[in-house]
């Protein structure tokens, strides 16, 4: 399922992007950011949910089974292909929050022709040991926990737990893989990420909040550190000051003003790079 947040009077070349929300949470909750991305941009913003989450059908209680493959080889291109075609023309970035940017990395690897760049938001790998010294024994502890839960129950009960929402049993596989190991592997898939997130080249912009305990900038480091072929930007912005650390993670996207800014700035100055060129060479 998802949503398009529409300028009222878009310009012919203004951006679209599509934002794909973290783990667990339904893209309604980022009403709040599409509406201030699209005015801001005269562009158009797509909240869509990843399978299993918000309004998708495909839940994990209800016996479904899937895990990143179908999510970064088959939901999100089809969701690019479909996006391409009712904008032609317009530049298009892929916005991914928390999770989201991990799986919005991975799922460029098979629509990196079509995409114009990707956004990063809050977004690090999830490996304990990306965690600042003083924690990562309890992050370690969290993994391994997770990690039984997961493998114990027919689906991961991340609703009743407060960490994740409900996901399947090969999802929360694949993301332990991650926490545990710091690489990817998508099971059902014959393609080393590892090694094709090496070779992506695409423009990329990192933004972090200040303090985030959930996406520490070690954990920010470590993904960007696999985007090795791509050009990338980095920015700090400091979210909601007035909640806990914790919910910085999140609250963003109800207050996205530092956000929208940084990431209309940087679209804005990639369009002025791409249409210089072209105007010289007239």
């Amino acid at each position: 399922p998802a949503v398009i947040f529409n300028h009222s009077r878009p310009h012919t070349r203004a951006p679209v992007f599509i934002c794909l929300p973290a783990m667990g949470v339904a893209a309604r909750f980022y009403a709040p950011f599409a509406e201030a991305l699209a005015q801001a941009t005269a562009g158009a913003v797509v909240l869509a949910d990843l399978r299993g989450q918000g309004e998708s059908l495909a839940l994990a209680r209800r016996g479904a089974r899937f895990g990143y493959h179908e999510i970064v080889a088959e939901d999100i291109p089809s969701l690019i292909a479909a996006i391409t075609a009712q904008f032609p023309g317009r530049p298009l970035y892929l916005v991914g929050h928390s999770l989201g940017g991990q799986l919005g990395s991975l799922a460029a690897v098979h629509s990196a022709p079509a995409l114009a760049g990707l956004i990063l938001v809050a977004s690090g790998t999830a490996h304990y040991r990306a965690w600042p010294k003083a924690l990562r024994w309890r992050a370690g502890i969290t993994v391994q926990a997770v990690r039984f839960v997961a493998a114990l129950l027919p689906w991961y009960p991340g609703r009743l737990l407060g960490f994740g929402g409900d996901q399947p049993r090969r999802f929360m596989a694949d993301w332990s893989y991650n926490a545990s190991t710091g690489r990817y592997r998508c099971a059902g898939s014959r393609i080393d990420y590892e090694e094709a997130l090496d070779d992506l080249v695409l423009p990329v912009l990192s933004i972090e909040i200040r303090g985030d305990p959930v996406a520490p900038t070690g954990a920010t480091n470590a993904l960007l550190a696999k985007l090795a072929s791509c050009a990338i930007e980095r920015r700090q912005v400091d979210g909601v000051t007035t909640d806990a650390p914790w919910r910085r993670h999140f609250s963003w996207a109800r207050r996205p003003d530092d956000v929208v800014a940084e990431i209309h700035a940087w679209a804005r100055s990639r369009r002025e790079t791409v249409e210089c060129p072209r105007q010289i060479a007239a």
